[in-house]
């Protein structure tokens, strides 16, 4: 979960009395957060991943203000719908950062609390809910320094002089030698070309997008009218963000003015300061929280959370408030009831039931043959189920599988699709172990996946290793031969090609004429493949048809 470090002084200022730091503590307990550590003017607080307005000392205020039944501002509203600013998308963005939402606020005090505020802001939000810019990023300028439309493009490796420098640099100059170019380049590359997206006025590049920002426009302690782009790949939520800063600016008294964007015949103002509303029967919400709120009390619970709210008869009408991205359905708003009211306040239940819990019988299976592994001398590890082409076919020597589940829209190389088998995964490991004391002898029971009839279909299997110079078939066929004997299953090993063995030392594990694994001696391209320098033996069983029948 992130964990934020503020100004205690700036937030308790913006709060008002009644707070301090025992209170900090107490509220934000209650609220269903920690604080971790509050000491000389600092305070560090871990948030719930879900409230991303909470990041800076602005929406902390809010919240605990809320709380304290000292705000009387439930919803946020943009009244001059008068553009400030015009941004073209130009259609050259559409590979690679399509969206862009963006405001303007005037008359802003920005003093070091403020611009320090933003800074944090920005850097926390990008790189937990923008995950690490990808997703989203944001970029805070001095309004009054732009000149004119913007444009947002992509195509050219333009010249400007970055934030923190003083000499012009190249697009393409910043990528390979500046730090924050260095950092994020990964998000506007490919394997095959480079895009450069730029937010530019008549004079030139603002921000290249999603590295830097420009010198000419940045915030200063002498600014008063701030304009933020937040650009990334989901519309949604970049249109929420913008919602989110708005919001926060009105807070310290600023004038929030919509910015015009235009993509082609279509055009929009952000931000758009949605209007949502959910109703819930009072008599639901009381039952799933578990006490008698009343009539009476709801209106100020629900203002205690910051919402706006009234009486339909027997139901409540909830205003979600514009900052609150994590507000999905009534559920998320009865939890905010619960919070308001106070867990300790409410009595458990006991649970009831008609009979104990117990594991399933594959799983005490797997466990069983987990044991079994381990008494062969094996270690158990886990892997991930995500895998790429590469590793999952072309190194194991074996053909693509037309059953294997693809990702799609795919970030990166390295993760395709949903693994099939987990023999890989184990040689994957033992070759990035090369520098370990040999021999290396891992396992794995975990489940693959397979496209059944165009629906997935997951399955467990156990994979074993055993990187050893005195490693072949006759130990492959010994590991094997332990295993299902003291698992008490009866089979038949056959004859088997398999492009991952040998020809000729490897063997098909046969139960009731289905073949359900197989074993061998590693060929030693596949072993060259994963960077394995020593022999090995692999099996891999199918084990869903080794659990008992129920």
């Amino acid at each position: 979960m992130p964990v934020i470090s503020i100004n205690k002084r700036y937030l308790y200022s913006l709060v008002g009395q009644g707070i301090d730091d025992h209170k900090l503590a107490d509220y934000m307990s209650k609220l269903g957060f920690e604080v971790e550590n509050i000491s000389g003017d600092d305070a560090t607080i871990e948030i719930t991943a879900n409230r991303l307005d909470l990041l800076d000392a602005i929406g902390l205020a809010r919240t605990l203000k809320n709380f304290m039944h000292k705000s009387k501002r439930f919803h946020y509203e943009i009244e001059n719908n008068q553009p400030a600013l015009d941004i073209t998308v130009d259609r050259s963005v559409g590979k690679i950062r399509p969206y862009i939402s963006a405001l303007v606020a005037f008359n802003v005090e920005v003093d070091d609390n403020v611009l320090l505020n933003l800074i944090n802001f920005s850097e926390k939000f990008c790189e937990t809910f923008g995950r690490n810019r990808r997703k989203i990023a944001m970029g805070f300028h001095d309004f009054d320094a732009i000149k004119g439309p913007l444009i947002y493009k992509s195509g050219e490796d333009l010249e400007f002089v970055p934030l923190g420098h003083k000499e012009k640099m190249s697009f393409s100059n910043i990528l390979e030698n500046e730090e924050k170019g260095k950092q994020y380049a990964s998000i506007i590359k490919s394997p095959r070309r480079c895009f450069y997206p730029a937010l530019s006025d008549s004079e030139g590049p603002v921000a290249f997008i999603p590295i830097l920002n420009s010198q000419r426009t940045r915030i200063t302690t002498a600014t008063k009218n701030i304009f933020i782009d937040i650009t990334g790949i989901s519309e949604y939520a970049v249109n929420k963000v913008a919602e989110v800063l708005a919001a926060s600016f009105m807070d310290i008294g600023a004038d929030v003015r919509k910015v015009k964007i235009k993509r082609g015949e279509e055009q929009r103002l952000t931000p758009e300061m949605e209007k949502r509303y959910i109703t819930i029967p009072i008599k639901k919400a009381e039952r799933e929280i578990g006490v008698a709120i009343g009539y009476n009390n709801v209106i100020s619970l629900a203002n205690k959370m910051g919402y706006e709210a009234g009486m339909l008869g027997n139901k409540i009408k909830f205003r979600i408030p514009e900052y609150r991205l994590d507000i999905i359905d009534e559920q998320d708003v009865i939890e905010d009831m619960a919070i308001g009211y106070g867990y300790e306040y409410i009595n458990p239940l006991p649970i009831y039931y008609s009979q104990p819990g117990g594991l399933e019988e594959r799983t005490k299976f797997n466990r069983k043959l987990a044991d079994i592994m381990v008494g062969l001398g094996f270690s158990e590890c886990t892997d991930s189920y995500l895998t790429n082409k590469q590793n999952n076919f072309d190194k194991a020597g074996i053909s693509d599988d037309k059953s294997a589940i693809m990702l799609k829209n795919s970030n990166t190389d390295t993760i395709t699709m949903m693994r099939t088998w987990l023999l890989p995964s184990l040689l994957n490991n033992v070759g990035k172990s090369g520098h370990e004391k040999m021999p290396q002898d891992i396992f794995e029971i975990d489940m693959a996946f397979r496209a059944k009839d165009r629906k997935p279909f997951e399955s467990y299997h156990l994979a074993g290793v055993s990187i050893n110079p005195k490693a072949n078939f006759n130990t492959a066929k010994e590991v094997v031969e332990g295993l299902l004997y003291a698992a008490g299953v009866k089979y038949r090993i056959s004859e088997l090609k398999h492009g991952t063995f040998i020809e000729g030392r490897s063997a098909e594990i046969v139960l009731e004429g289905k073949g359900i694994g197989f074993f061998g001696e590693l060929h030693p391209l596949v072993l060259k493949n994963f960077g394995i320098e020593e022999p090995g033996i692999a099996l891999e069983l199918h084990l869903e048809s080794l659990y008992p029948k129920s």
